[in-house]
């Protein structure tokens, strides 16, 4: 096994991880005996996630394979952009194991209590946590360009696209920062649309073919 292997070996596991517990979250939000009051917001900011993570491991193969993951400046933004992944994907959706205190002092199971999906959304620490994490992802990605940028200069990342990324990450970070400071419905549905057709749009028209 090379070391790249070995590298790579360690950012699968995350990512299966990750997908692992998105998939679990909505396991027991389906499974027989629990009520739930359903929500659109969460299960779609759900569905960004597995996207965002199919987008990124499909272009992984690409990056993945450079000379520059051989230094570990280059390495350590990788592997905590994909930790941040891990994050997002199990920030998504109500955790299927919290339990809380019940009115007669004994712990309470989310499966013996109604799960209503539109205030776990609007809670403010999921908001800080999940689109937090969101926003490290971007700053991540980020230093993973300039960190790559300045070991192989233009070989990975060309200047003018490494102001191109700065720019997009800014907008998107504010508009990230913004979900966690503001709770109304409005602006939260507008930006969930919005992020998804742009998450689409990029997997069905700016992915490059298995070749």
């Amino acid at each position: 096994m090379s070391q790249l292997e070995y590298l790579i070996a360690l950012v699968s596991i995350i990512v299966g991880l990750g997908l692992t517990d998105l998939a679990r979250s909505l396991r027991e939000l389906v499974r027989p005996g629990r009520t739930v009051h359903w929500h659109w917001l969460p299960l779609t900011w759900a569905a960004i996630a597995f996207l965002v993570i199919v987008q990124i491991w499909w272009q992984s193969f690409r990056f993945l394979q450079k000379e520059a993951l051989a230094h570990a400046a280059v390495f350590t933004p990788v592997l905590l952009g994909f930790l941040l992944l891990y994050l997002i994907c199990a920030f998504a959706l109500p955790d299927p194991d919290r339990t809380r205190l019940g009115t007669d002092g004994g712990r309470t199971s989310d499966s013996q209590a109604a799960l209503d999906l539109e205030a776990f959304y609007f809670s403010a620490a999921h908001r800080r946590w999940f689109f937090g994490a969101f926003i490290g992802l971007l700053v991540a990605s980020q230093l993973f360009s300039g960190a790559a940028w300045a070991v192989q200069d233009t070989q990975i990342v060309e200047t003018a696209r490494l102001v191109q990324n700065i720019a997009v990450n800014v907008g998107l970070a504010s508009l990230l920062g913004g979900l966690i400071i503001t709770d109304r419905r409005w602006v939260h549905g507008s930006a969930a649309l919005l992020v998804m057709g742009a998450v689409v749009y990029t997997l069905v028209v700016g992915m490059s073919t298995i070749g």
